[in-house]
């Protein structure tokens, strides 16, 4: 088990990461957290999978109440941030309860943003079971849940306890959900790390496989780079926003495909595909450079229906982004494989040129 360590003074806090970890986790639950309420936020679907693996590590001395929701980003809306808020005060929940959140990326920003709430304020622990959150939604604080409009655009930042992700658990995920997940651990590559994007290259069929060492080299490299930039900027005030890659042209594909037909991590894959073809269009991405990213992006099968793409919708779905400042959408895009720079768009005929490169 590897143990990083996520700097930020009151709020800092670790992520263990390991194959075959859980039956570790009591100890270190104990060592957190010595309250007698705890609640686990979760989908019918993981339980059934890794319920028993969880209760089998809580303290027998405490009261337990599982909270499902249900799968997907529909879990994300007002109605079942309600239906948690009213489980927990029906069951006497008080501040001194801890929250587990033990489900995908979905039940982590949920339930985070739950705990970051609920009587202004109690504990969470994030137990991420896929490989997205694992690698990325768990770590750093940043919770919430959808509007009609936009994704995410109604949250709060929320530190846990600790992160505890164990690759293990990853063996049951369906590939889609493996895709997902490597479309971040991609997006670290471009931005961050020119050697996880070298691994990448040499690994990437491994990884689709669920090579269980490969996955666990991923998921520790992974949340040591978030770690790092979490770390300069827990609330994303700037550098933090380079974690957004992708992820503006993904949200709105997400946005306009109303949360269910692309999952998050899939069209986060699509979005950096439209984040080089605009900065080759800008002349920002010499044309070796584009043509290396594409290629390892296109090696990650996305079903997607080019077909229906409306661009103008999608368009003007950017510019409700969270991320949009004095009316420019602001992206993130790179110079070269590993270097990164922030873009503030002019033109959003580009933008429009950029979700083409879709429908080749």
């Amino acid at each position: 088990m590897q143990r990083i360590d996520v700097n930020l003074g009151e709020q800092s806090y670790p992520i263990f990461t390991g194959s075959g970890i859980f039956n570790q986790f009591n100890r270190i639950l104990r060592t957190y957290y010595q309250g007698d309420q705890i609640a686990i936020v979760t989908n019918e679907k993981i339980f059934a999978l890794h319920g028993q693996t969880l209760m089998e590590q809580l303290p027998e001395d405490v009261q337990i109440l599982t909270i499902f929701v249900p799968d997907g980003e529909k879990a994300k809306s007002f109605e079942q941030l309600q239906n948690v808020y009213t489980q927990l005060l029906e069951s006497h929940y008080e501040r001194s309860s801890l929250i587990i959140a033990f489900g995908g990326g979905v039940v982590g920003d949920l339930a985070g943003f739950v705990a970051a709430t609920y009587l202004r304020g109690v504990a969470l622990v994030q137990v991420p079971t896929t490989l997205l959150a694992q690698v990325d939604s768990s770590i750093g604080g940043k919770t919430g849940i959808n509007h009609p409009l936009g994704k995410n655009l109604i949250g709060a930042f929320k530190q846990p306890l600790f992160v505890f992700s164990d690759a293990k658990l990853l063996q049951t995920l369906d590939d889609s959900e493996i895709r997902c997940g490597l479309g971040e651990v991609i997006k670290y590559g471009f931005v961050l790390n020119r050697s996880l994007f070298e691994y990448l290259e040499a690994n990437l069929d491994k990884a689709l496989q669920k090579d269980e060492a490969t996955l666990r080299h991923l998921i520790t490299v992974s949340a040591q780079e978030k770690a790092k930039v979490v770390m300069q900027d827990e609330k994303e005030a700037g550098l933090r926003m380079v974690l957004n890659f992708g992820h503006t042209f993904g949200h709105a594909l997400e946005a306009e495909y109303h949360f269910s037909r692309l999952k998050h991590g899939e069209a986060v894959i699509l979005g950096m595909k439209c984040a080089l073809e605009y900065a080759r269009l800008i002349d920002l991405l010499a044309q070796e450079e584009y043509e290396r990213g594409l290629a390892l992006l296109n090696r990650v099968p996305i079903p997607f229906e080019s077909a229906v793409l409306d661009v103008d919708a999608l368009v003007t779905r950017m510019a409700v982004d969270k991320k949009v400042k004095q009316g420019k959408v602001r992206l993130v895009l790179i110079k070269r494989i590993g270097e990164y720079v922030f873009h503030s768009v002019d033109n959003t005929n580009l933008l429009r040129q950029a979700f083409e490169i879709l429908k080749s």
